[in-house]
């Protein structure tokens, strides 16, 4: 799992051309059939328009201020009297019917007539009263009707209330007690305390206290929706799967996205059986390269580790079609998502080292499994950063600067030439969110699309640390007032004006300003690299290449190439950050005395190799 995106923001929208994704509405795919539908409508509103335009091939919206965009046409008419004859449409979707300006009932009733005998309606809220309302609309016909969460204006699942294995899956796995950032007071301290109380409670009640819904509603002639197709292909194939137990008789599902890019993955989790599932699908249906890049290197990931790390992998059970769409299956792993373990306690020193040794303590591991040692040679060199570095250099329209930083990074690598290093498995987007922990134990680890086999030790680890800081501010405010206090939070500096705020202010307070935060992590990842035998020089070469491998590779949005490029330009033009000083520091290397009599040959060998090539 990445960081999230919020293109949604206006400064978003300005740095970048992608249209706002909203995550329920995006994420309604899953409900209908697979394809591309011919002609869909919103009743009441435009803002539905990004998301129907990757969904149908023509689009209308109908309502009193509505306007055309990319993709989608815009009819002036009352949201209850669109002037369409019966079963115009294959989808026709409201928003949010109290907010149309007309008679919510009315304007339901509206897109029940204009729906095909084929199509679907689907109707959001944002009350508890409305969604009453629509229950009762509802009535005895077929329909689903799922809580958003973990609120009406920023969701990203989707599940049934009335679904005790999903709901109490999302409190135990997902959930935390939210409190705004920046807000204080007896109201803030309510939120929280509000939060606390719905995750104690039963699954149903908590759930069914929340006031985002959304209900999808099936004509009677409607073809299987991809969830329909997905739980009916599990079912019937869950001996070819390998999967212990009976084929369940029933799947209940948990609706997950993380990411509001229209290139994001969809997670379906489905219960039921005697272990859950992870079904990934495109956002939009379709084929999708990147579940294909997962497929193919989490096989790769399964055969290059053993013993323990391989119990805290999600096991593979193939890409397949469904539906028209790629669907990527595989084993939920067990424990508690590290970011919402930690993510509703104060900020303190001391609570971020010890998430950081935890996540340390399991890459020790993964590296020590799938670790080859090999000589640090100018090949290496040219085959591990140079290619990242011209990419970079392009991304960012060829900037001379940029150039030379990297170019300074590199011949710095150069300096490490001759010392072992151990060719690792690389997770890629090693943050607390794709951790999964059970009494301060890792018990899994997820999303291996950006993996690599045979790659550099350093990557993770700065991952790590850095994206601790990234996300230091987006669940919880950070002290002013102290021990634990960070007062230049937020602060710029030199990089005001260049660096995009959103990007730069975490990595800048751990790399560049002077606090607990940049001083924990210069002794976090010094004693990490020392630990794993990787030579401190390698430090100044890591820090500027993180920010190259956030926005080069193959799923970057044009979002994260602007950001993430921006701190790149910004670093480039004032280079000072505390790495600096470790530059061709050799300490931490290990020497072939302190190597396995197999790594030893492994490290010969390698160098054999190199010069026989």
């Amino acid at each position: 799992m990445s960081p999230p995106e919020d293109p949604g923001d206006p400064a978003s929208r300005q740095a970048t051309s992608e249209l706002p994704v909203d995550h329920v509405w995006s994420n309604v795919r899953v409900f209908l059939a697979g394809g591309k539908l011919a002609v869909a409508c919103q009743l009441g509103g435009d803002r539905l328009g990004p998301q129907l335009a990757e969904l149908a091939e023509k689009v209308v919206v109908v309502g009193d201020r509505v306007h055309a965009g990319p993709g989608w046409s815009a009819t002036v008419a009352a949201p209850d009297a669109a002037p369409f004859a019966d079963g115009s449409f294959d989808l026709v979707v409201v928003e949010v019917a109290e907010r149309t300006g007309r008679p919510a009932a009315g304007v339901r009733d509206e897109a029940r007539r204009l729906c095909r005998s084929t199509g679907w309606v689907v109707v959001g809220s944002r009350s508890r009263r409305e969604a009453r309302e629509i229950r009762q609309w509802l009535g005895p016909q077929a329909g689903s009707m799922c809580a958003a969460l973990p609120g009406p204006r920023r969701p990203a699942v989707l599940v049934d209330p009335r679904d005790p294995e999903a709901g109490a899956y999302f409190l135990r796995s997902v959930a935390f007690p939210y409190r705004s950032p920046g807000r204080s007071g007896p109201m803030a301290r309510l939120e929280q305390l509000r939060n606390r109380a719905a995750m104690a409670a039963p699954a149903r009640m908590a759930l069914g206290g929340t006031s985002g819904r959304l209900a999808v509603v099936p004509s009677t002639g409607a073809p299987a929706s991809l969830l329909e197709e997905l739980a009916s292909f599990i079912r019937s194939s869950w001996t070819q799967l390998e999967l212990p137990g009976r084929s369940p008789d029933r799947l209940s599902t948990l609706v997950m996205a993380h990411r509001k890019t229209r290139a994001a993955v969809v997670s379906v989790i489905l219960f039921g059986g005697s272990v859950p599932l992870v079904a990934k699908l495109p956002r939009y249906g379709g084929a999708n390269p990147a579940l294909r890049r997962e497929s193919q290197t989490l096989e790769s990931v399964f055969g290059a580790v053993g013993g323990p790390i391989l119990a805290s992998l999600p096991r593979p059970l193939g890409l397949h079609v469904i539906g028209g769409t790629d669907v990527l299956l595989q084993t939920s792993v067990p424990g508690r998502h590290l970011v919402a373990e930690t993510a509703a306690r104060r900020i303190t020193r001391a609570r971020v080292r010890r998430q950081l040794d935890l996540m340390f303590s399991w890459l020790s591991q993964l590296q020590a499994e799938s670790g080859r040692w090999v000589p640090v040679e100018n090949a290496l060199i040219d085959a591990e950063l140079v290619p990242l570095a011209e990419t970079a250099v392009a991304a960012l329209g060829g900037d001379p600067r940029v150039a030379a930083f990297l170019d300074q990074a590199i011949d710095r690598a150069r300096r490490l030439v001759g010392t072992p290093v151990r060719m690792v498995v690389v997770h890629g987007d090693y943050w607390a969110g794709n951790v999964l922990v059970d009494a301060e134990r890792i018990t899994g680890v997820v999303d291996w699309e950006r993996a690599t086999v045979g790659d550099l030790p350093i990557w993770d680890p700065v991952k790590a640390v850095m994206d601790a800081a990234y996300h230091l501010d987006r669940y919880r405010s950070v002290p002013r007032r102290g021990v634990d206090a960070l007062p230049r939070w937020g602060e710029l500096g030199a990089w005001q004006g260049t660096a995009d705020p959103h990007f730069a202010v975490g990595f800048r307070a751990a790399v560049a300003e002077p606090g607990w935060l940049s001083d924990l992590a210069k002794d976090a990842l010094t004693t990490t690299f020392v630990a794993a035998g990787i030579p401190l020089g390698w430090l100044p070469v890591a820090l500027p290449f993180h920010l190259v491998r956030e926005f080069v590779h193959a799923d970057a949005s044009p979002r994260s190439v602007a950001g993430w490029g921006s701190v790149l330009r910004a670093l480039a033009a004032t280079p000072s950050t505390w790495a600096d000083e470790f530059a061709g520091d050799r300490r931490g290397a290990r020497v072939a005395s302190d190597l396995h009599p197999g790594l030893k040959l492994g490290l010969r060998a390698g160098a054999e190799d190199r010069r026989g090539g």
